[in-house]
């Protein structure tokens, strides 16, 4: 069957089109949605980076605790500004489900569990209270780094899947 301009099939002297290719078509739309609606890996870690800095902001004093959060604020900014100039699909509130919701939470929970856990497991062997976050900022990046895709795919799987442009 031949296809228009714009990839959909051709229809002709009354002909429908085949329903398969119309469905793989939709398919490959929401397929191309999807991937534009996905965060960049680089964007979660460098807010457990961001976190971690204010976190250790709250453990100096003075001047260093200052330059530090006005660093951490800029930075903040400047990461909300990227991906907003990036995100060119939006989801619609509709489109999250208890379900996904759900998956998003306990993913994000265990980024926090992470978090948390890693200075306590490493108090005996680094006894710097600054350092014992900075380990733990580094090991729950990677692991947000690490678990990013997976808990992508969780949430669009369990989405009612609309997306809008």
């Amino acid at each position: 069957m031949d296809k228009t301009p714009d990839g959909m099939p051709e229809t002709t002297r009354g002909m429908t089109p085949d329903p398969a290719d119309v469905l793989a078509e939709i398919e490959r739309v929401q397929q191309k949605g999807y991937a534009d609606q996905r965060l960049p890996l680089w964007y979660l870690p460098s807010v457990v980076a961001l976190v971690t800095v204010a976190a250790i902001a709250t453990e100096l004093d003075g001047a260093a605790q200052i330059a530090l959060t006005v660093a951490d604020v800029a930075g903040i900014a400047a990461l909300t500004r990227t991906l907003a100039a990036r995100m060119r699909v939006r989801w619609r509130p509709r489109t999250w489900t208890v379900n996904a919701g759900v998956r998003m939470a306990l993913w994000l929970a265990s980024i926090c569990g992470v978090w948390g856990l890693v200075p306590v497991i490493i108090d005996s062997f680094v006894e710097s209270t600054i350092w014992q976050k900075v380990i733990a900022g580094v090991v729950a990046a990677l692991y947000t780094a690490a678990t990013n895709r997976w808990a992508e795919n969780q949430v669009l799987a369990h989405s009612t899947g609309r997306v809008v442009r």
